[in-house]
């Protein structure tokens, strides 16, 4: 139940709207009256009400400045403003501080109930949303934290090239365009390892809230490293200083460096790490150890490119064989989450049936899972879906029909788009020949390449924050001003709507 508060200096006012109203069947809780503002602002803090309904005149503080000092804490709590003085300056007041309901006295019950249902409405709308923007953000922070522990793996283990490192990964995380700090405290015994996790975790939530900060644990030493994002960082220098876990040994030292790209970040923390027998990238306060298993990702990383080579059914089916069982045997859920978000991003990576949007939905939902059993099942359906498919060349077809392809993205918003228009304007080309050689080449009609190439860039817009604007997604994407046509279509390729699609993607309904 949401919380109340009444908040009127006029007692049979407070009292008849505590007692009239059946405050359980709106899912209310009245939690208490107060007859001035001081009281109230008191009762707010220590209470936390949800909803307030408070009078304007009021002794002490008025229901304005009470709103006013609210709104300056992050309570979050909303307001009904309840007063006899119908001028509009009052009105315009309170809706600088975001008040919506303003009722004027004398109000009857099913004023104030509607206000209320309202309130209810307005405050449970926000909190999914709230919600929902705080499971994308976890979810995007899983799956940069495998990229970024399968780029070391692969850097310090496999010693893969960072060329190939950036073509596979370049599409879930931006490795050459933001700058990166990294910093070093030398002399952390693993004992203290958590506690100094905490204060920086603290810290960074109150001076960087949106900011990830991952972490890697060699003996002795934590290295941090997140995206820059101020001038200066004397604060957070000083602040790291000044760290000093109770009964160490040894007091920290502590270095900060800043790097242009991520990618450059890496290079160099690779080659300081590659020379200890344990890592340990945190999850968190978790430490999931990434060099344990060297012998196993190197059999991995071999059966896989064996299987994306192999033109030979029974040497193909032999390396699926042990790559399946391989995976059967795995007993570590992190493990196994690092491992297959790497197979999945190989295997997926240039493949034509596949974009980086599906394999970032499939990686989503993978870090999901919380039972071992349940990810292999999905991991192992996943690559004998994979191994179905054709293996062509992703650029196998001739220049004028990549040259429709590339019309296609450049004009995705035209909602009048059609074959018969790229052929006359573009190619100056016979649209029945364009036609056959499209069906030929990319053994699919061209409307159902379009709507397919609409339906990907929709879902990229929706998870780029973009479903609250249902209209404008339907706009780029072709289907004019009728986001209830874009929904039908949405719904008849993906069997939801698009709302519940960012709610899947994003931990809600499944």
């Amino acid at each position: 139940m949401l919380k109340l508060m009444i908040a009127d200096d006029e007692r049979m006012i407070r009292e008849s709207i505590s007692s009239l109203i059946d405050w359980n069947s709106l899912g209310i809780e009245l939690i208490g009256t107060c007859s001035d503002g001081i009281e109230a602002y008191n009762m707010i803090l220590d209470e936390t009400p949800d909803i307030v309904l408070t009078d304007i005149r009021m002794p002490g503080l008025s229901g304005l400045e009470l709103v006013e000092r609210i709104s300056q804490t992050d309570l979050g709590t909303q307001f009904i403003i309840l007063s006899g003085f119908g001028e509009f300056k009052y009105a315009k007041q309170a809706m600088k501080f975001r008040v919506h309901h303003y009722l004027l006295k004398p109000c009857n019950e099913g004023q104030i109930i509607e206000s209320m249902k309202d309130v209810v409405k307005e405050y449970y709308h926000r909190r999914a949303f709230q919600d929902l923007k705080e499971r994308q953000k976890a979810l995007t922070h899983n799956l940069h934290y495998s990229v970024l522990a399968n780029i070391i793996n692969e850097r310090i283990f496999l010693q893969e090239s960072p060329e190939r490192a950036w073509d596979s990964y370049s599409g879930f995380m931006d490795f050459f365009n933001t700058g990166y700090e990294m910093c070093y405290l030398h002399y952390l015994e693993e004992e203290h390892l958590t506690s100094v996790l905490n204060q920086v975790s603290f810290y960074m939530m109150e001076h960087a809230p949106g900011i990830t900060v991952y972490s890697i644990y060699v003996k002795n030493t934590l290295i941090l490293f997140f995206e820059s994002h101020q001038v200066s960082y004397d604060k957070l220098d000083a602040f790291m200083m000044s760290l000093s876990p109770h009964k160490a040994f040894t007091e920290l030292s502590y270095v900060r460096a800043t790097y242009a790209s991520l990618s450059g970040l890496i290079e160099t923390l690779t080659g300081k790490i590659e020379r200890y027998g344990m890592i340990y990238f945190m999850n968190g306060l978790q430490p999931v150890p990434i060099c344990n298993y060297k012998n196993l990702i190197s059999k991995i990383e071999q059966l896989t490119t064996s299987l994306m080579q192999s033109e030979d059914s029974d040497s193909g089916n032999a390396s699926l064989e042990e790559l399946l069982n391989t995976i059967k045997n795995i007993g570590n859920l992190d493990f196994l989450k690092q491992t297959a978000s790497r197979m999945v991003i190989k295997f997926t990576t240039g493949n034509r049936y596949y974009s980086t949007l599906e394999a970032t939905e499939y990686l989503m939902t993978l870090n999901e899972q919380t039972h071992i059993e349940v990810l292999k099942n999905m991991l192992i359906e996943k690559i004998l879906h994979i191994m179905e498919q054709p293996h062509e060349n992703p650029q196998c077809c001739s220049p004028f029909i990549e040259k429709v392809k590339q019309c296609v993205e450049n004009n995705l918003s035209n909602p009048n788009l059609t074959l018969k228009w790229i052929a006359e304007n573009y190619l100056f080309m016979n649209v029945d020949y364009v036609s056959a050689r499209f069906i030929k080449e990319t053994k699919q009609k061209f409307s159902n390449y379009l709507a397919t190439i609409r339906i990907q860039k929709a879902k990229q817009l929706l998870t780029e924050g973009n479903a609250e604007q249902i209209q404008w997604v339907a706009e780029q994407v072709g289907c004019g001003n009728n986001p209830q046509y874009f929904s039908q279509i949405f719904k008849k390729h993906t069997g939801m709507t698009p709302s519940a699609y960012v709610k899947r993607l994003n931990g809600g309904e499944k």
